[in-house]
């Protein structure tokens, strides 16, 4: 099953537990196929980088860097969309997993965002939070 998660589940899932860490796993695991492109993997470089995440990074003993190295290992990596929609207007940005989803044929977009979590469904691709992806990622195993 390919999947595309957006930045804040791969940061949630990279920081702390809970749903988005277990989608990382599942990755890891090659469970499930996590697709990235060169837009969406610098946004989490960059987002890592951010002075708030500090704190969590270094109670984790970890660096921003290690963090990236390992979210890098466990993605799969094509090249950006060609086409982005403009279906979300308040995040530009967020039209990016759109376009990432529709042009890798992928099962579900996984995000904890509202622009896209509003939409519900892309193209006959699902928009689910995390809680909802490990589910249906779990009957789909079944």
């Amino acid at each position: 099953m390919k999947i595309v998660i957006d930045t804040n589940v791969a940061i949630s899932g990279l920081l702390w537990g809970g749903a988005p860490n277990r989608i990382l796993k599942l990755c890891r695991d090659r469970v499930v196929i996590v697709i990235e492109c060169d837009d969406t993997i610098q946004e989490v470089k960059n987002v890592l980088q951010y002075p708030k995440f500090f704190a969590r990074l270094s109670a984790l003993g970890i660096t921003a860097m290690e963090a990236f190295a390992y979210f890098m290992n466990v993605v799969t990596y094509v090249p950006s969309p060609k086409n982005i929609p403009k279906v979300i207007k308040q995040d530009l940005f967020d039209n990016t997993f759109l376009g990432l989803a529709a042009e890798n044929s992928v099962a579900l977009i996984v995000s904890g965002d509202s622009h896209l979590l509003r939409i519900k469904n892309y193209k006959k691709i699902e928009i689910v939070t995390p809680s909802e992806g490990v589910s249906v990622i779990s009957s789909f195993l079944k």
